[in-house]
């Protein structure tokens, strides 16, 4: 688990807590979603830098 999941995951739990406090804490829902996003995007672009670095091994041969 990288920095990415847990960001993620911080993400989820405050966008469960504004949901279930719904009116008064709308902008807790409004910021776990935006961690939420950013956390599954930096996740997927890491991925795909290690996919990327494991494909440039490959090519040197070890």
């Amino acid at each position: 688990m990288d920095r990415w999941d847990v960001l993620a995951l911080l993400g989820i739990g405050l966008l469960g807590a504004g949901l279930w406090l719904i009116a008064p804490w709308l902008a807790l829902t409004a910021i776990g979603g935006l961690l939420l996003v950013i956390g599954l995007a930096f996740s997927v672009l890491a991925e795909k830098a290690a996919a990327r670095q494991q494909l440039i091994d490959a090519k040197r041969g070890g």
